[in-house]
């Protein structure tokens, strides 16, 4: 009896065991037997607390993980002089197929690739907690200074550039503001900050306080005498008759006879357009030049005989003048031509 028990608890343990297997292989399946695609990107600064293992997160999901770090000059130049190197670090990531668009064709992969690269897909180094390790982060970046670092092979695997790290920068920009400080002479600075301040002192000892607050105080007194009142009424009743003065403008700009006057320059100075450009106009103009210039001619050709009847008028002139003299004098000598006798009475 016992024998028969131990032989069914045996059973049960293996059954037990062949199921979990069975299970294991089952989850474990997907994963295992799902395919993988390389990526490799290049970095010319420090991979400090990457490793082997390290996610890979396309804008944050995990999309696979770092299978290799070492140097590009290993795989790509390894037959160049030391010189000529660069030196690059390589890191290689395995990646799920799917997630790239899942196409077996590397070149199509590699080309679907570069137009996302040319839209600004770069591979950054990303620093993960306080703990020091770091993993690679795959994200669209849209600063211009990142720019693609020049290399003359053609990669192994897809490949995708990469990025500064913020780590890296900030870490550099606090490296450089270190390196001004320790240029700067602190014990000069601060000699030239305590004359800067004694400077300011003694001229400030020289400023004449007490005038200042005296004239200050007549000032406010002058302020304070001033008819404040007076002047606010005054201001408020300048600014009622300016208020009165623009709508009496506004009424006028509104008037119809103002609106119309536009229209009525602007009919005038059209009429007076097309008589301008009326062509008997321009003909009677030439006629009227014609005309001038024949009298010209007309006057330059008698101006002997204008003159000769301008002197003749004035001798008739001065012989009507002496007429009018002599008769006004002697009124009968315009029928007699002697003066007549005086006349004699008879003698009684």
């Amino acid at each position: 009896m016992e024998q028969q028990s131990n032989f069914r608890l045996g059973v049960f343990i293996l059954l037990a065991l062949l199921l979990g297997v069975a299970l294991l292989i089952g989850v474990g399946s997907g994963r295992w037997l799902q395919s993988k695609i390389t990526l490799e990107t290049y970095f010319n600064e420090s991979v400090r607390g990457l490793d082997i293992g390290s996610k890979v997160r396309y804008r944050g999901v995990a999309i696979g993980e770092v299978s290799a770090i070492t140097f590009t000059y290993t795989r790509y130049e390894g037959d160049l002089p030391n010189a000529q190197r660069q030196q690059y670090v390589l890191v290689e990531a395995q990646l799920d197929s799917h997630i790239l668009g899942g196409s077996a064709d590397k070149d199509a992969q590699q080309a679907d690739l570069n137009r996302e690269i040319a839209k600004g897909l770069r591979v950054k180094l990303s620093p993960q907690g306080l703990t020091g390790t770091s993993y690679l982060e795959i994200d669209y970046e849209q600063q211009a200074e990142n720019k693609t670092l020049p290399f003359s092979w053609q990669p192994d695997n897809l490949y995708i550039p990469s990025a500064n790290s913020t780590v890296n920068q900030l870490l550099g920009s606090a490296q450089e503001v270190m390196a001004k400080l320790q240029r700067i002479d602190l014990d000069q600075t601060i000699g030239l900050l305590n004359q800067t301040l004694g400077t300011m002192n003694t001229r400030l000892e020289e400023i004449p306080a007490k005038n200042i607050g005296r004239e200050a105080e007549q000032l406010l007194r002058t302020l304070n005498a001033m008819p404040l009142k007076q002047m606010a009424s005054e201001s408020a009743q300048l600014i009622t008759e300016v208020r009165a003065s623009n709508q009496a403008l506004k009424t006028l700009l509104e008037q119809p006879q103002l609106q119309t006057a536009s229209n009525d320059l602007a009919s005038a100075a059209s009429s007076a357009k097309m008589l301008l450009a009326n062509p008997a106009l321009a003909s009677a103009v030439q006629r009227l030049d014609q005309i001038t210039l024949r009298l010209d001619h007309l006057s330059a050709q008698r101006e002997g005989d204008v003159q000769q009847i301008i002197d003749n008028l004035s001798s008739t002139s001065s012989n009507l003048k002496a007429l009018s003299e002599k008769a006004n004098q002697r009124p009968s000598s315009l029928l007699f031509s002697e003066q007549p006798k005086p006349y004699t009475p008879p003698k009684p």
